[in-house]
């Protein structure tokens, strides 16, 4: 049985050197969904690449918009940005995309709350936004707590994510 799979890569292996060889420009690039990675990459293919030679691109979305899960939702008669609508500071691939497309940075605001819809209910929540003014010690219990609340949910895997980001 495993013999079966080593063979087959082999076989692809000698066929390689023949697929490197044919005419670029005989071949379409597909991309699909129009997400944000759908969108970025036919976005910098067509505005940033030399390596289309002729080739026509094609974008499938199953929906009649491009966006994929960054959106505007309706929740109890409230709109809210869903998806994409925080870019972490160390985030520095989106951070430069959305430098790029002309986007501006929010400061500020209420948006120290978090929740995660699931469409039914929240399954996550941290707590609600201290009152503006109040204390230092008062906004440092709020931040300890709301991170034992992460902590909670998500365990060490958020620290453990903490690596594969660089600081600017």
């Amino acid at each position: 049985m495993v013999l079966r799979p080593l063979l087959l890569f082999l076989f692809l292996l000698l066929l390689l050197p023949a697929a490197l060889h044919l005419p670029r420009a005989s071949a379409d690039i597909c991309i699909v969904g129009a997400g944000i990675s759908g969108a970025s990459t036919a976005f910098f293919l067509t505005n940033y690449s030399t390596s289309l030679h002729g080739a026509q691109l094609r974008v499938f979305e199953r929906h009649h918009r491009v966006g994929g899960r960054l959106a505007t939702v309706a929740v109890a008669g409230d709109r809210f940005e869903a998806g994409g609508s925080i870019i972490h500071p160390r985030n520095l691939h989106a951070r430069r995309f959305a430098d790029l497309l002309g986007l501006a940075v929010k400061a500020g605001g209420d948006d120290d709350w978090l929740g995660i819809w699931d469409g039914k209910s929240f399954v996550f929540q941290t707590l609600r936004p201290l009152p503006p003014g109040s204390s230092w010690w008062r906004r440092k219990l709020h931040g300890l707590l709301n991170s034992l609340l992460l902590l909670r949910r998500y365990g060490l895997s958020l620290f453990k994510m903490d690596k594969f980001v660089q600081v600017p």
